[in-house]
């Protein structure tokens, strides 16, 4: 063998010893969700992530909505809550400020309420608790909700830009805390800044 033969060898066996190495130690996809707890909140990941549901919704005009048609340029917050769920009242005003703080280009909060009189009490709710950056809209019928097992509330869905429901958020949490603004980050790429 030539001596160029044995260098070019010896370049091919280092580049071929190196290749599990490099991708043993490739960075890790920047999403980070995982389950984790937040006081009297749990985030529950998906290790598959499921689609989210074609069932529509009724929004405030009385129109009926396919949720999947909302996803797209925007990461999408699915809340489901009632007006009579004392924790589901207690995270509504978070969830407003939230909403307030972040573009609806960007990220797009939907309270489903799953009264049975549909979006009148909802209504009656966020006059009386001065909510104004979230649509008024109902899961009057549960479809949504028998879509994607949605039992004790507030429940909240995270659906990416895909359409693809990343996890959900079971029990109430402060929408504006630092941990769940990570875990927003985290799961649906959304970045809010904590001072905003």
């Amino acid at each position: 063998m030539t001596l160029y033969t044995l260098r070019l060898l010896s370049l091919i066996l280092i580049v071929l010893a190196a290749l599990p190495t490099v991708a043993v130690s490739a960075p890790e996809s920047p999403e980070s969700c995982d389950s984790r707890s937040f006081g009297s909140g749990i985030f529950r990941a998906y290790a598959n992530p499921i689609p989210i549901s074609k069932q529509t919704f009724t929004n405030d005009a009385g129109k009926k909505v396919e949720l999947s048609s909302l996803p797209g340029p925007r990461a999408l917050l699915v809340n489901f809550w009632t007006t009579w769920c004392t924790p589901c009242r207690e995270e509504m005003p978070s969830l407003d400020r939230l909403q307030g703080r972040v573009s609806s280009e960007r990220l797009l909060i939907l309270p489903l309420v799953r009264d049975g009189k549909g979006s009148s009490e909802a209504e009656r709710f966020y006059r009386t608790h001065e909510i104004s950056n979230l649509p008024v809209a109902a899961d009057r019928f549960g479809k949504i909700s028998h879509d994607h097992r949605i039992g004790a509330l507030p429940q909240t869905l995270f659906v990416d830009r895909q359409g693809l429901v990343k996890g959900v958020l079971i029990g109430g949490v402060d929408w504006e805390s630092e941990p769940v603004l990570e875990l927003l980050n985290d799961c649906l790429n959304v970045k809010i800044d904590q001072e905003a």
